[in-house]
Parts: C-alpha cells; structure tokens; sequence
C-alpha cells in the first residue's frame, strides 16, 4: 500500500471493499437458501428478501450513505451487516452439504438461529437510514419492504417435523431397534425431505454421516459425535443396507466413553471427581451441594448413604485429563489441516479453533513448528477470513516464544541444550518478522483497525534484542505508535508506550519518536548517555527543528535532562557546544524551561564562559542571545531569585558586555546590546552600571554617527532604556560631544526613514535633563520641534482614516508627544511660544479622540502646559496695564501683535468668555478657543491610569483667574462637564477621584447644575464616603451641598 495516499482517499477505499463484499454475500446467500428442501416456504420466502436488498443495494452507492451518516458509522454498520450475512450463509452452508437427517434432527435450532438472524438483518438495514438518502419513491419503498419482510418472518418448525425430529431422537436414544419402526420412521423422513426411501438414500446419508463423525471425532466434540454415531446405528437398523462387522457404537463408547466423564448432578465434565461409599463417582462441588442440601442418598443409584465421605477418585481424573490431551491434540491437528486447506470457510472455522488452542504455550509452539506463521500472517491479507482470529495466534505464538525464553533462565539445563531452545525461540519470532506480520500489522492499525493483541504481537518481538531494528525500520511504525500511546483504549495505550520502551535503546528510533511527538524515550536516552557526547550532541542537534507542543514541553522540563544538556557547554567539541547551544536558545522561549534553565545553578556561568573564554565569534553571539532570553523572560521579583541572575549584573559582567559592544563587529554588537537592554530593564544596579560608565556612554553615542543603521538603533534603545523615568535623564557625554549627540538626535528624529529610529530618538530627547540652558538652545536652534508637529500631524490623518495605525505608527507618536512636553513647559517661553507659531494647535486637540491612552495622557498634559503659559501671560498683561494705567491707544501701541476689543482689526474677533481678546495672540493658547474642552471631558471615560488626571489637570487651568470662575465653569457645564466628572468619581482611579471632587466642588460655587444632576451626583458621593482615602473632601463637598449637616461625624 503507498502510505503517500490520503486518510480520506483510503478511508473510502476501504468504504467500497466492504459495500462490494456485502453484496456478493447478499447474492450468494439467495442462491444458498433456495436449496434448502425442510421448511423451503420459510428459507424461499428468505431469499426473496435478501435477494430484494441486493437489488436495492446496487441502486444505491456507498458514497451517497458515508456522506450522510459519517464514515465510522457507515463502515460499523456495514460491518455488521456483512458479519450477519455470513453467519447465516455458514448456518445454510453446514446443514445444507451435510446430512438430511441431521438437519432435521436440528431444525429447530437452526430455524431459531436463522429467525433471530433475519431480525438482524432487517436491523442493521434500518440503521443505515436509506429512506433518508435522496433517491427515488421505487427504492425507498423497497427498503421498507425488505425491513418489514424480515422483521415478520417467521422461520416456524412445521408439526410434522417436529414430531418426526422427535422420534428420531427417542429412537437414537433407544439400546435396542426394531426393524419395522425404523423403515417407517425412514419413510418419514425421506417424506419431509422430499426424496424415495431405498438403499441409494440411505447409503448417501451413511456416507455423510460418517464423514461428518469423523470431523467430530478429530474436533473432539464427543455429544456430536455421539449422536452422529447413534444415527448411524439407526439407518442400519432398517436392513436396507448391511451393517458392518465392527460395532461402531461400542467402539465409540470405548475411545470416548462421555458418560463416565460427565457428572450426573451437574451434567458437566468433571474436574475433581469424587467417589461415595456406593461406588458412584461426582463433581466434587456438585455432590458437596447435593448433601449439604439434606439429602443423604446417592443420586445415582438412590441407595441411603452410611457415610457421606468423599474420595477423590484419581485414575478417574488420569483419565479425563488424558482424554482432554488427546482431544486436544485431535483439535489441533483438524486446525492444522483447515488452515492448509483451500475452502474459506473451512479455514474461517479452523483460525476460530487455533485461536483457542495457540493460548495453551505447547500449541502455541507447535503451531509455529508446523509451519503455520506464514498462513497467519496471509490471513491478515484475507477479507473473508476472521482477521483478528489470525492476530490472536500470532499474539500467542510470539508471547509464548518469548516466556519460553525467560523460562530457561531459570532452569537447571546443560549449557548446549540451553543454547538450542533458545535459538530455537529466536528463530521462531524471526519467523513472525521475516513473514511480514510487522508491516501488516502496521498496515491494519494506519487503516484504523486497532485491536490490542497487534500491538501485543510488537511488544512481544520488541523484547527480543535483534528484532528491535526490524520493528523501528518498518514504514510508519514508529508514529503510529506515537498516536496509539494516548488511545482511548487504556491497553492499547500501555502496550504501544511499552513497545515504543523497548526500541528506545536505538537513538534514531528516538529521535523518530521525538520527531512524533513523544519525548519520554528521548529524554530518558538523552540522561543515559552520560559518557557519550557524541550521541547527545546529535540528539540536541536534531532537537533544534523538532516542533514542540506543551505536553512535549512538559517532558523536556526534566531536571536530570536540562542538567545534562547544559554541562554539554564544558565540552571540547565545538560541534557538541554548538548543538547544545542552539538547542537552548529553542528550549527557552517556552516559559517552563526558562524556570527549569534558571534553577540549574550552572546554566548561566557555563554560558558565561562560552563569553568570556576564546569562543567562535558565532557561539557568543548566540550564547549572549540565550542570557538576554532568559532575563527577559523573569519577572522583576523572579530576578533577585536566582543566584545565576545576580551574578550577570556585577560590575565584570556588565563591564565585559559593554567591552564586547565596543569591540565586536558591527555583526555581533546586537545581542550584547540586546543583553545589556533585557538586563537594564530588570536591574537598576545595571542601569547605574552603564550611565556611569563613561567610556561606554561616549562609544554608544558615537555609534548614532555611524554607517551601521541596526548598530544605531540598538545602541538608542540602550540609551534611551537607562534614561526612561531616571531623575538625571539621559547621560549624556561631556561638550563638545554633548552637543553633537543632540544634533545627531535631533537629525535622526528629522531625516530617518526608519519609524523605530525616529521614535527612540524622540524618546531619548524626551529624556534629555530638563534644566540644561544649553539643550534648550539646541533644540531651538533645529527643526526638531517641527519634526515633532510632522509625526502628531501625519497620525492625525492616518487616525482619521480606514485603517488602523500599527504599533511603530502609536510608538512614535506617544514619544513625539513626550518630546513636545519640553517644548510645552511654562517655565520655557522662547520653546512653548516657538508651538504656537507652528499652530500645532488643533491637531493637538484630535489627538485626545484618535490617540490611544498614553498619547491622551500627553496630549492633556501638553495642552494644560499651553493653557497655563496662556493664564500666566494674560495675567502679566492685565497686571501691566493696571500698574500703568494705560489708555486702550497706548496700550496697542505697547502691544502690536495683540488684538483688542477697539481696534481695527478687533471687529472680527470672537471674545473668549474668559480671557477676552488677550488669548487671540498667535503664540497664545486658549483651550476654549481651540475647541479643547468637550475633548478632554470626553477622554476622562479613559479608565487606563493617569489619562483622566492629565485631562482634569488641563480642565483645572480654567480656573486659575479667580476673576473668571464663573465663566469658566459654565463653559464646563455647557460641554456637560457634569456627567464627564461624575462617570470618574463613580470609576476612576483614586487621584483621579481627588481631582475629580476639587473641579466638582468649584462648579457648585460658581454655577448651578440641573436638579437631576444634583440628585445624582448626591447618591455618587454617599457611596464614596465608604472610601477613608477621600471620605473628609467628600463630606465637605457634601456639606456645601448642604447634605450633610456643619457637625457631621464625616469631619
């Protein structure tokens, strides 16, 4: 078979081969039941029906039923049906070829066996469900008549049969005949059977009755034989035909005399015979319950007992065991002889015997000396023969071979003799492999018929030594295996792991095993080739492009084995590092291993040393790979656990990782900064380590010069991961190169075409120290600022498309906006004043509606920044025309770029209800004006941390001109800054809450708020006097509400 074929493609295949056998079974047996003469109304009516449903049959297609039913159901039914269609042919089959008057003797029974098979039938049509399949009015109605005609019918035994069955039995009973009653019980007979009663009659049926006897005989069915013989006796009765010399009867009783072997009480062969007083012999249970009954007599001869003493009659037992050998020994050889034989069915029965037989070692051996393992394994071939029957002798065959073996371990034999048995032994189970069993073994299971003595059959040869490379060798077997170990059935399952045991002392049937799925084996022989690096090495290197699941993980987490693969980075061999090095790095990016790698307290100095030590420039670059894989993966808290992290983050080591950084080739230098970056994040001591480090510090800025873009941008992503949330900021070198470091920032955040790079290098500058004069005047200077409003521009239109900016897009807007807050700070008005000219304004605002939740924070800190620059110079311009009392003329002509109510231009102007005309100037910024309020009140609905406190912050600078409270807390009112506030203090965070309440209780002074609203906010902040952290600014709130009283508990 080419396994190359698909599961479907053979799964129908498979569908078809049996729809054709049920077929030819339905045609063969109406022609079979047409011929039978004893109740022919009953049988002909029977093949009409079959005969019917092989007409329906070949209407129909197995596709059509496989497709509505399923493919494993389909081919369970269809089974079944072609089981029952064949115990009934075989029921037709050995009353038909064989003697009249035996059947009649048995028609009831076989009558009986065919009614229940024709129920069957009619069952096994109906849960096919044909009427269901799409096909025409003709065919449905015959299937329901094929099922009804067979669930009606009636296999009746007719009266006279009956009574003529009856006397043949009285009559075989009977010592003595008479002459004239036999002739006219044979006239009887052949009446029924519808044949002449004279000598060509008799002698036929004497024929078939002797030859049925003697298979009798060779099978040991004595009641059988019995009876045949006293049948015999019958027909010779009748003097039609003489009798021969020899008294058959006599003769049988003599070779099986049955009677003295059954037990009168119980009717069964006896086992422990026993003898009473009178002589009679019983079972010895049958009889122990007799008397225990209260009965004292003998059942036999009925005469009292004086004694119910029971002994136990030995030369009785000798002789039943010697008739259960010999009777045996004719059973074996009838099965010897059917399995040779051509006729199917007669080698079907023999297969069903030998399988009996073969479970007692002496015919299990016998039968292999006779040659029989070929036929087994041909039968396995054979679709009309009983395939697990076949299976069951080649089971037994190679499990006796096998004990036998094992026994002659522990018996006293001469050497020689030893040796003989077991090549004898051996020889035998090469038998069984040399005839192909393994691969059609393997063929039944991949064609889905699994059945626990096949893989009995492979773990009984899989014990023996030299058999275990034809196993493993054989096409599939090894996943085939694989996918039995985890078997519903709990012995299929244990016998196939057991097999896959016994091959796993062969490493490439191992890795085979591994390569499917199954990583016991391979990790139990990867711990026991301690010694033998070579092995291990071409174990781990296949393991490296091997796919792995979590149960496959979960076998690999072994401690003996993880131990054992990192102690291959001692080895010499560079092949042997390489392997286990590779095989590591997979091993690690599944997080069981990682904390198993970590617990090894040599897997992190042995990785070391492949750093520190003369290695190829490769090896330490994936050795670097494996430490920055393991650090990454802990958590912070997991990072003090271990002894092996500890020691990474030393001064040495974090000295030497730099050292290699500015000493490797460009190649090279990403993992160690990969490293140092993964450390950086989980260890403050080696952040501290690498911003004092001055010589590391200026070769990382020198590399943002250089002609090495992957180098550039690895070396930013270390600056700017030990500046993030530093209070110092980015350490930068001293001048001249301080400066040259921020121009190349600035040029990178400007010109690069690469969106990570521009994103780091606003990220760094964002962490540029605050109080540098001289970074403010660089920044001045360059167009970074205009950089910055090119990428809040750019998302704002990619944000207000159809798609969805990607991560670099969110990354690199999250820091522009980071980098846009040294620009926003009031504490720098040449830098804020420079944002207002860029009118950055209202892309500004959109971001708090497209951004995500950290470009919101931003967003609303940078806009609280504008709005608190504008208040402060507002205020400075208000102070000064007081102090110098200045007409409106003097004060335009103080002030040109402002606009005012009076001038010209003024006419124009929309007053802003808070600061007039004075926040119309360019460099100004007014959140009113820019449209900014219902934006930041909408992002307070933001729940992520920090969000609503940056909007409430940039909300609060409304209320800075205590002069304008009124009009600035309307205008929150008007944007229903209510609902906004109340929806925080309901879900917010509790700074969120703080600053949530302060706003709150400024609208209630300076505006009025709805009833409904008043009523809701009311409930809110009863609720919120449960919380201790905010329950007295609450109760004060409330109290102005005039809900609490002025003596409340609450104060």
């Amino acid at each position: 078979m080419d396994f190359d074929v698909g599961i479907e493609d053979v799964g129908v295949a498979v569908l078809q081969e049996l729809w054709n056998r049920v077929t030819l079974q339905t045609v063969e047996l109406s022609e079979e039941t047409r011929d039978v003469m004893i109740e022919k109304d009953s049988f002909r009516e029977f093949s009409r029906s079959i005969s019917e449903l092989d007409a329906l049959l070949r209407a129909l297609s197995v596709g059509k039923i496989e497709a509505a039913r399923g493919s494993e159901f389909t081919k369970a039914a269809l089974e079944k049906l072609n089981d029952q269609l064949r115990r009934a042919r075989k029921i037709i089959k050995n009353y038909t070829s064989g003697s009249r008057f035996w059947f009649l003797l048995h028609s009831h029974s076989v009558l009986s066996q065919m009614q229940g098979l024709a129920k069957d039938i009619a069952s096994s049509i109906s849960s096919l469900q044909l009427t269901n399949l799409d096909m025409a009015l003709n065919l449905k109605s015959m299937n329901d008549e094929v099922i009804d005609k067979l669930n009606s019918m009636e296999f009746r035994v007719a009266v006279s049969t009956e009574m003529i069955a009856s006397e043949i039995e009285n009559s075989v009973s009977q010592s003595s005949r008479n002459r004239d009653n036999a002739v006219t019980l044979l006239e009887k007979i052949a009446e029924a059977v519808g044949a002449d009663a004279n000598a060509s009659l008799v002698q036929n049926e004497l024929a078939l009755l002797k030859q049925e006897k003697e298979e009798m005989e060779v099978q040991k069915k004595q009641a059988e034989a019995l009876q045949l013989s006293q049948l015999i006796q019958l027909l010779y009765s009748t003097e039609i035909v003489s009798s021969p010399r020899s008294d058959e009867t006599s003769t049988y009783h003599r070779q099986y005399p049955i009677g003295s072997f059954m037990c009168p009480l119980c009717n069964k062969m006896m086992v422990d015979p026993v003898a009473i007083i009178c002589g009679h012999s019983f079972e010895r249970n049958a009889i122990r319950e007799y008397f225990e009954s209260g009965k004292k007599d003998c059942p036999t001869c009925k005469e009292e007992l004086q004694s119910l003493e029971l002994t136990p009659n030995v030369n009785l037992r000798s002789s039943i065991e010697e008739w259960k050998k010999n009777d045996m020994d004719w059973r074996f050889q009838a099965a010897v002889s059917g399995i040779n034989s051509d006729d199917h069915l007669r080698k079907d029965e023999a297969l069903d015997d030998m399988q009996v037989l073969v479970q007692t070692p002496q015919y299990a051996v016998r039968a292999a000396k006779e040659g029989l393992v070929p036929m087994f394994v041909e039968s396995l071939k054979d679709a009309r023969l009983n395939t697990m029957a076949a299976v069951k002798c080649l089971y037994c065959v190679a499990k006796h071979c096998h004990d036998q073996k094992v026994r002659i371990r522990f018996v006293f034999l001469n050497m020689l003799h030893i040796k003989c048995l077991k090549s004898s032994c051996l020889k035998l189970q090469q038998e069984i492999v040399a005839a192909g069993a393994v691969r059609r073994i393997v063929k039944l299971i991949y064609n889905g018929e699994t059945e626990p003595n096949m893989l009995g059959i492979l773990l009984e040869l899989s014990k023996t030594e030299g058999l275990v490379e034809n196993i493993g060798n054989t096409k599939d077997c090894i996943p085939l295996l694989v996918s039995l170990v985890s078997n519903s059935n709990p012995d299929i399952a244990s016998k196939a792991q057991n097999v896959l045991r016994n091959l796993s002392s062969n490493t490439h049937f191992v890795v085979k095993m591994a390569e499917a799925g199954y990583f016991q084996s391979f990790v139990a022989r990867f711990n026991q080739a301690a010694g033998h690096q070579e092995t291990r090495a071409l174990m781990a290197a296949a393991l490296v492009n091997m796919q792995l699941k979590e149960n496959s993980i979960n076998d690999l987490k072994d401690k003996q084995f993880v131990h054992s693969l990192v102690h291959m980075l001692s080895s010499n061999s560079p092949a042997c590092k390489s392997a286990c090095v590779k095989c590591v790095k997979k091993l690690i990016r599944y997080p069981k291993m990682v904390k198993r790698f970590l617990s090894d307290p040599a897997t992190i100095p042995l990785v070391l040393n492949v750093i520190s030590f003369r290695s190829d420039p490769t090896l330490k670059q994936e050795a670097a790979e494996i430490l920055a894989l393991l650090v990454k993966a802990c958590r912070p808290p997991e990072f003090q656990m271990y002894q092996g992290l500890q020691e990474l983050q030393s001064e040495h080591n974090v000295g030497l990782f730099l050292q290699l950084v500015e000493k490797s080739d460009p190649q090279f230098k990403l993992q160690f900064l990969h490293l140092l970056i993964e450390l950086s994040n989980k260890s403050k001591t080696t952040e501290s380590l690498i911003r004092t480090n001055a010589d590391a510090i200026n070769h990382l800025f020198s590399c943002l010069d250089g002609n090495q873009p992957f180098v550039r941008r690895w070396a930013m992503k270390l600056i700017y991961c030990v500046s993030e949330g530093h209070p110092d900021g980015v350490p930068l070198p001293p001048s001249p190169v301080k400066e040259t470091a921020i121009n190349s920032l600035a040029s990178i955040l400007t010109c690069s075409p690469d969106f990570e790079e521009r994103s780091i290098a606003a990220g760094i500058i964002s962490q540029l120290p605050k109080d540098d004069i001289d970074i403010d005047e660089i920044l001045f200077r360059s167009e970074t600022l205009k950089a910055i409003h090119e990428v809040i521009c750019s998302s704002d239109e990619e944000f207000g498309g159809i798609g969805s900016p990607n991560n670099q897009d969110k990354s690199l807007l999250e820091n522009a906006l980071a980098a846009l807050l040294r620009f926003t700070e009031p504490s720098k008005p040449e830098l804020w004043k420079q944002v207002g000219q860029l009118e950055l304004y209202p892309s500004l605002v959109r971001v708090l509606s497209t951004g995500n939740s950290l470009a919101k924070q931003r967003t609303a800190i940078a806009l609280a920044h504008l709005s608190h620059s504008t208040n402060l110079s507002v205020s400075d311009s208000i102070r000064v025309r007081r102090e110098n009392s200045m007409s409106p003329f003097n004060m335009m002509n103080l002030f040109p770029n402002m606009s005012w109510c009076c001038s010209a231009s003024a006419g124009n102007e929309i007053s802003c209800p808070i600061h007039g005309v004075a926040c119309s100037q360019r460099h100004t910024f007014c959140l009113i004006k820019a449209d900014a309020v219902k934006p930041l009140l909408q992002t307070l609905s933001d729940t992520n941390s920090g969000v609503a406190e940056a909007a409430l912050m940039a909300l609060e600078t409304l209320l800075e001109d205590h002069s304008t409270l009124s009009h600035a807390t309307a205008a929150i009112v008007d944007s229903k800054g209510v609902e906004a506030i109340l929806q925080v203090l309901e879900k917010g965070s509790l700074p969120a809450k703080e600053k949530a309440l302060d706003l709150f209780q400024q609208i209630l002074n300076h505006s009025r708020i709805s009833q409904l609203l008043f009523q809701r906010s009311e409930g809110i902040l009863i609720q919120l006097l449960h919380d201790d952290a905010i329950r007295k600014k609450v109760a004060l709130v409330l109290k102005q509400m005039k809900v609490l009283p002025e003596q409340s508990s609450y104060f």
